[in-house]
């Protein structure tokens, strides 16, 4: 599964001490253009977050403001959590990804 460098919330307000705006703008940018990518073939799209860090309360409100953005297309993507990627992967006829048998 992959794991998000660039839309990170520990690599981007503590490493590289971008606001809550700059970050959470980022996570819109990054939503928009794999979306607009995504018509061609499938993409996941991660953002990770971690509770100490974008969870503070002067930095929610950003967030919230990003994942709304993020709703407003569910007709056009699966919101989800890694394991289900995972279980409809393995679902998947045996040769369906590649590499698989």
């Amino acid at each position: 599964m992959p794991y998000p460098i660039e839309v990170n919330d520990t690599r981007g307000i503590i490493w590289y001490h971008y606001t809550s705006e700059e970050f959470a703008d980022m996570i819109v940018d990054q939503f928009d253009e794999m979306l607009a990518q995504s018509a061609r073939q499938p993409l996941v799209c991660p953002i990770s977050l971690h509770p100490f860090v974008f969870g503070r309360p002067y930095r929610i409100r950003r967030l919230r403001k990003a994942l709304q953005h993020i709703l407003q297309h569910q007709d056009r993507v699966w919101l989800t959590r890694p394991r289900e990627i995972c279980a409809h992967i393995e679902s998947l006829p045996a040769g369906t990804v590649p590499g698989s048998r």
